[in-house]
Formats: structure tokens, sequence, C-alpha cells
């Protein structure tokens, strides 16, 4: 095995598929199961291939692997990037979707390819194009609306997916997802508990589903609690810092203004901060405010915050894995997990005497 070994490396040329099979005796129809980790291959035979493929320096031939098998080996990612003017925050949590996803396929024979639309309507025709080219194996997407065109079309032509969210109706495809109307209700829920009885809900644009999820979540908790509905304290916006700072002021003119609020990001949150500053008020003292947080930057605003808390790349990482099994085969009805961010709490968030 040994002088082999050395001929083969002594002889300069790119080590092959059979050259594996030469140096560990199994036959090429082995080996290449065992780099393709088929199911067929004892973990054994898989590990003793693996070392030896690693000792010589072997490369999956990935063009050759792609006229064999009909495959691109690329995974296509699309990020949104918002047109929304001031958009500050917009695109960070991305790069940990983008980390996660890339830990996922860490070890495969896939790549990540990155295609950047502006909507869910550009994405529905960047998918298009993607299925119909033939550029990737497989799709990963986010900003899920109520009725989302991309799920609709890749459910139609069977094409391998995984959505960051759920649509209406969450049935038949795979997703990773918060559970965002119990975040929603469970911050009312705490903010209640703390006397506050006109509480506001810092929300997105309805169009989205998890829009409507927290908003049902919201109404829940308030009416579970046999108090008044707080809809006039629903604010809906773009989710910039901007937003925040302005929902801010429009709330507190109010003749009954909000003395809680739940907010549905950071940026909407530092914004609401800022706007609670304009006016000589302070969170924690004059008013609770409560933060979902994917970053766990909440910790460091002034005051820090009680924040629901779900890193995004454990959501990313868990996708990937996702779209490797549904490319090779596994039911969208087995790929489906739904988050319960973890409660930070930082704040007592009790109704102030002078609210």
């Amino acid at each position: 095995m040994t002088a082999r070994l050395s001929h083969r490396t002594a002889s300069g040329r790119r080590p092959t598929v059979k050259t594996l099979a030469e140096i560990t005796g199994f036959s090429i129809a082995t080996v290449s199961k065992a780099l393709n980790d088929s199911p067929v291959v004892t973990e054994d035979t898989k590990a003793r291939i693996r070392a030896a493929a690693e000792r010589i320096g072997y490369i999956a031939n990935s063009r050759a692997a792609s006229l064999r098998t009909g495959k691109t080996f690329q995974v296509a990612v699309l990020m949104p990037v918002s047109v929304a003017e001031g958009h500050e925050w917009h695109g960070v949590e991305y790069t940990e979707v983008l980390s996660g996803i890339s830990q996922a396929l860490d070890g495969s024979s896939y790549q990540l390819s990155v295609r950047v639309v502006r909507d869910a309507a550009d994405g529905r025709r960047v998918a298009e194009t993607i299925v119909r080219r033939g550029l990737a194996d497989g799709i990963v997407f986010s900003g899920i609306l109520a009725d989302d065109p991309r799920i609709a079309f890749l459910k139609a032509v069977g094409f391998p997916f995984v959505a960051l969210g759920r649509c209406a109706e969450p049935e038949g495809y795979a997703h990773v997802d918060i559970d965002s109307g119990w975040v929603a209700g469970d911050a009312t829920r705490r903010l209640i508990a703390g006397g506050h009885r006109r509480i506001a809900l810092i929300n997105p644009d309805p169009a989205f589903a998890y829009a409507r999820e927290r908003i049902a979540g919201f109404r829940a908790a308030l009416a579970g609690a046999g108090l008044a509905p707080c809809d006039d304290l629903i604010a809906e916006g773009d989710l910039t810092a901007r937003f925040g700072r302005e929902a801010l002021h429009r709330l507190r003119v109010l003749a009954d203004p909000p003395t809680g609020f739940v907010c549905v990001n950071e940026a909407t949150t530092l914004g609401l901060l800022a706007g609670l500053r304009d006016l000589g008020l302070e969170a924690g003292r004059d008013v609770s405010v409560i933060a979902y947080d994917d970053l766990n930057v909440s910790e460091y605003f002034a005051p820090p915050l009680t924040t629901y808390f779900q890193p995004v790349e454990e959501l990313g990482r868990v996708a990937g894995d996702f779209l490797l099994r549904r490319m090779a085969g596994e039911a969208p009805e087995d790929l489906i997990r739904v988050f319960r961010p973890r409660l930070i709490p930082r704040q007592p968030d009790r109704l102030a005497r002078d609210a």
C-alpha cells in the first residue's frame, strides 16, 4: 500500500476514484458510494476510504460528477435586499443565516450560490430561472408572505427547497421558523402581569405571514386576560429604526397612550428607544419595552431590555441541514422545525406609577 501511494504521488497525476480503489482494495463502485455517503456502505468502510482520500489529497471532480449525475452541486440562497430608504439594519442578520447554512454544507459536495432579490415576486422569478436553467439543486429563502409565490411555484414543480418561515398554509414543504404568535403572546402576557393595560405591538407589514401570527398572539393574550383590545396600538411598517422612532411618536400622543411595547426586531427597538429619548422618557422607568432579538444586541441597549432571543445562525444551520436531506429525497413533511426563543429578562417590565 505504501509503495502504491508513493508511486501515485510521484507521478504528479491528480488522484482519482480509481486511485482510491487501488490503494484501499475496494471496488470503484464501493469507493464512489462511500464518498457519496451511501447507506449501503458500512461506516467502517467509509472511514477507511475517507482516511485514504485525505492522505493522498483526493478532491472530488465536481464537473465529472455533474455530468454523471445531472446535479450542479450548488445551493441557491435568495437574499433579499431592501429598497426601503434608510433601512439601517437590513442585511446584518443575513450574514448569520449564510454562516449557518455554510456550516451545514461543510463537508458535503455542495457550495453556496447567493442570489440577490428585491422582494418575494422577484424571488419567484429568480427561482423559476434557477429551475428552468438547472442552476442549482436546491433553494433556501426567507421573508415568507402569507400567500407566497415562491412556495407555490416550487411545490408545484417539485423542486427541493427550504423556507425560513411559513405561509398561511404551512403543509407540504420543508421549513424552519420562529413561533411568532407565541413570542408576541408571551411578551404581552408578561406586560399584563406587570400591570400594563395599554400595550403596543410594533409589527411588520401584514403581508408577511409572521406579522399575522404576531397579531393573533397579541390579541389572544389580551382577550385571555379579559382586557379590551389594543388594535389601535398596532403599528405596522418596514422594520427600520426610523419606523420604530416614528411609531413611538405617533402612539405617545394618543389620548390613552401605551405604557408597554412589544417590538418585532432590534432595529425598531433601537428607533423606539431614540423616540423615548426625544420625549424625555426612558424604558424601564416610564414605559416597558420587550424586544425580539436574533443577534443578541439588546444587552447593549441603554437600558438593557428584556428580550426573546433566538440565534439566527442556528436557523440557517437547520435550514441547510434540511435542504441536504430534502435534496437526498427525504419527505418535506419530515423536515419542519419551529423554534420558541429563550426569554432573557433584564427589566422588571412593571407599570410605572405615574405612567
